[in-house]
């Protein structure tokens, strides 16, 4: 979703478009999200990756990224539309085959 966006969620915000940071810093951010939600990453993650979630991501999932008011998805909960969709999609940026 980082790199390549998605149109799938039906959010009210809209649709979230991809290649808004470099693709390589995906995966650091994926880990940073996964802080967010009190998951463990097992890899560690640059200073980058929060400035690049602070500035790109957070003005739509907000700085907890728990969302802003139901508008745009609450990326820090245990389920949520797609959850497991993205979970796959996390891991294999994390953990590419």
């Amino acid at each position: 979703m980082i790199n390549h966006g998605s149109h799938t969620l039906g959010f009210p915000g809209g649709e979230m478009e991809g290649g808004y940071v470099p693709p390589e810093s995906a995966p650091e951010i994926a880990c940073y999200v996964m802080k967010l939600g009190g998951h463990r990453c097992p890899h560690s993650y640059s200073r980058d990756a929060q400035m690049y979630f602070s500035s790109v991501c957070a003005g739509c999932h907000g700085l907890d990224g728990k969302g802003l008011h139901g508008t745009y998805p609450d990326l820090t909960r245990p389920t949520l539309l797609g959850i497991e969709r993205r979970k796959i999609f996390l891991k294999g940026i994390v953990h590419p085959h």
